[in-house]
C-alpha cells in the first residue's frame, strides 16, 4: 500500500467516525390516549416517517409510546405534533379531531370524541 491510499483510507476513516459521533440518540416516553393492537402497529410504523426516528416501542397495555430519536433532527415536541397530528392524543396535547374519527372504528371502546 503506498502512502497516498494509506493516508486516504485513515482521513475516511476519521471521517466517518466524526461524523457517526455527532449523531445525539436519545429517547422519550409519551403518554397517548388509546391504543390497540392494529393501533400499535400504525404507530409504530408511521412515527418513522418524523426525520430522527431511530426505533419506537408502543405499549398499548400502558397507553405509552418510547421514541429513540436523533436530537439533532427533532424534539420531544415535533413528535408530540406528529403524533396528534394522525389523530391520538400526546402527553397534554388533545388529538386532531377529523383524524380522531378515522381511528374511532378501530379503539371505539375506549374513545370519546367531544373530550
Amino acid at each position: 500500500m503506498n502512502r497516498k491510499t494509506f493516508l486516504s483510507t485513515i482521513t475516511l476513516t476519521l471521517s466517518n467516525l466524526l461524523a457517526l459521533g455527532h449523531e445525539k440518540s436519545v429517547s422519550c416516553t409519551i403518554k397517548t390516549n388509546r391504543i390497540c393492537n392494529i393501533c400499535k402497529h400504525n404507530l409504530g410504523k408511521s412515527i418513522f416517517f418524523e426525520k430522527g426516528v431511530k426505533d419506537v416501542e408502543v405499549d398499548w397495555v400502558k397507553e405509552t409510546i418510547k421514541i429513540s430519536y436523533d436530537a439533532t433532527k427533532t424534539t420531544p415536541d415535533k413528535l408530540k405534533k406528529y403524533i396528534v397530528s394522525i389523530g391520538y392524543d400526546a402527553d397534554e396535547l388533545k388529538a386532531d379531531l377529523k383524524k380522531r374519527e378515522i381511528l374511532r372504528y378501530c379503539c371505539e371502546s375506549n374513545i370519546t370524541i367531544c373530550k
